[in-house]
């Protein structure tokens, strides 16, 4: 197994990084949390989680022993995948997490792509117990990372996923980019312009 991995981001995705270490590059899965904390040309320690499947071998990453911990907690409730622990942990911060689980917050946990009812509620019944209490959580407001998206964001969306691609991969993309002042059709080229460089 590989517990952590230094070297220098040479390249940051929407939901990745490239990490070179010994002239080889290193293709990790992660957060919006470890991704905004990170530049490309810096190094980095990033901790490591290996998920083998048989047709996969997959590394996932992040900055803090935090936020590893909590990925692995939530991938072991069955029928939460990597990719969907890392949806969670895209669109809430670790602590902002623990909270809606300590709440029993389903409402906010179905926010997630990829998370119906039935699924938020059986993590928040998993983990409720193994992810402290209120008390432990520092004070202040909990970060959301992928903000509400307003009717024309939200046609964009639409017409994305009418598109091909996944609800997931185009709310992220769309996250990821600076909409102000730009129409709709602005906003779709500039949408596929990215997400097109993501399967180069």
């Amino acid at each position: 197994m590989i517990s952590y991995i230094k070297g220098e981001v040479v390249k940051k995705g929407l939901d990745y990084i490239i990490l070179e270490n010994s002239n080889i590059g290193y293709f990790i899965n992660t957060s919006l949390s470890t991704l905004n904390n990170l530049n490309e040309k810096e190094r980095s320690l990033i901790l490591t989680y290996m998920h083998i499947r048989e047709d996969i071998v997959a590394l996932y990453g992040f900055l803090t022993q935090d936020e590893l911990e909590l990925f692995k907690k939530l991938i072991s409730v069955n029928g939460v995948g990597p990719r969907v622990g890392l949806a969670i942990l895209s669109t809430y911060e670790t602590n902002a997490v623990k909270e809606i689980i300590l709440k029993d917050d389903a409402v906010k946990m179905s926010k997630v792509p990829g998370i119906g009812k039935k699924t938020a509620s059986k993590i928040i019944l998993e983990l409720k117990d193994k992810v402290g209490t209120l008390e432990s959580l520092p004070r202040g407001e909990t970060k959301e990372y992928v903000a509400e998206i307003n009717n024309e964001v939200s046609d964009v969306l639409d017409a994305l996923i009418a598109l091909g691609f996944s609800s997931f991969d185009a709310k992220r993309t769309l996250d990821s980019m600076d909409l102000k002042g730009k129409n709709e059709n602005e906003i779709i080229k500039e949408a596929l312009k990215n997400m097109s460089r993501q399967v180069l």
